[in-house]
Formats: C-alpha cells, sequence, structure tokens
C-alpha cells in the first residue's frame, strides 16, 4: 500500500513541475508576424497566447513603438471577452511608414506568473509584402496558426524563449523517476 501511495505522490510531483514550466502566457501566434514587411498599415496587432491570462489591471498589455521610441499606441490592449488566450490593441489611423517594435507583458491566469517581450515589424508601402513569422510557438497546446481571413489573431513576438515541450516532457519523468525512487528507497528502509 505504502509503494502505491508513494507513486502517486512522484507522479503529483512530476505534475506539479510540469505545469511549473508552463506557466507563462506567452504569445504562440501573432499577426502581423514577426519580422512581417507589410505594404498597407496594419490597424491591430493581435497576440494568441500560450495560455490564458488573467484579467488583472495593468497586468497585460501590448505597446507599440515606433523607430524613435516614441509610443504610438493611444489605448490599452485588451484581452477578447470570449477567448482570454487573445490580446489585442488597436493601432491608430494614419500610421507613418516606417519600422516598429511590439512590446508586449502578460499575467498567467494559471499561477499569476508574468511574461514579457517584443518583436519587431515593418510597414513599407513601396517594399515586397512578408508576413514575416506568425507561429512563433507552435509547441504551444491547443493553438492554432492563424488563419488568413483575419479572424484569428495578429502581432508578432519574440519572447526570448519559449518552452521545448521535448524538455518539458523530459523534466517530468526524471522527476517521476527520482519521486518514486526516494519513495522507493524510504518504503524499503522502513519495512
Amino acid at each position: 500500500m505504502l509503494r502505491v501511495i508513494a507513486v502517486g505522490v512522484a507522479a503529483l510531483w512530476g505534475l506539479a513541475a510540469v505545469s511549473l514550466a508552463l506557466a507563462d502566457a506567452e504569445p504562440a501566434n501573432v499577426r502581423p508576424g514577426q519580422n512581417a514587411v507589410l505594404t498597407t498599415a496594419p490597424t491591430e496587432v493581435v497576440l494568441l497566447m500560450s495560455e490564458e491570462m488573467a484579467r488583472q489591471a495593468g497586468g497585460n498589455d501590448i505597446v507599440v513603438q515606433d523607430s524613435t521610441g516614441a509610443e504610438v499606441t493611444r489605448q490599452p490592449a485588451a484581452i477578447d471577452a470570449a477567448n482570454r488566450k487573445k490580446l489585442s490593441v488597436p493601432l491608430p489611423a494614419g500610421l507613418a511608414p516606417g519600422a516598429y517594435t511590439v512590446r508586449w507583458r502578460t499575467l498567467s491566469a494559471d499561477d499569476g506568473d508574468p511574461a514579457s517581450g517584443n518583436y519587431t515589424f515593418t510597414f513599407d508601402p513601396n517594399g515586397t509584402a512578408s508576413p514575416g513569422k506568425e507561429a512563433v510557438r507552435e509547441d504551444a497546446p491547443g493553438v492554432k496558426t492563424p488563419s488568413t481571413d483575419g479572424a484569428a489573431s495578429a502581432g508578432s513576438a519574440d519572447s526570448g524563449g519559449g518552452t521545448s515541450w521535448v524538455l518539458v516532457a523530459a523534466v517530468a519523468v526524471a522527476m517521476f523517476v527520482l519521486g518514486a525512487g526516494g519513495a522507493f528507497v524510504l518504503v524499503q528502509k522502513r519495512g
């Protein structure tokens, strides 16, 4: 009986480690894409996160800056009412051609962990259009690549490094094995 309990505790420990490793709400899909070149001015920046965000004042935001560092966004970003993974901010009409930096920050609904990052896109009416990289976290669960119909999220992000699911699985298995092994040793010493 003690062995069953020990294995159960080890399994819960491994699951807790996996949930902690995945606790950041980071962009999975973005439009305009990371390093995109747009020939028409975007009307908004939309980020679809890897997990739900907490609805806390000031916890989640997107700020768009021009090449001089001046902020061009005029209002705070909003979490979609029907999808707590979707964060968007409108851009003003008459956006000038140039390079733009998108700075984002989020607050995980899972455990309250903050995350932040940035990426760039360029608006060049005379350039060659390129969507850039829209699926920046293809490994995120339940998140699909945005469609081209505009219904999916838009934006671009470079969070500085996403969690590799292979690494997370390996850590979870290692923690399970260590926990089960430790529990087994304790049970053997008592018996």
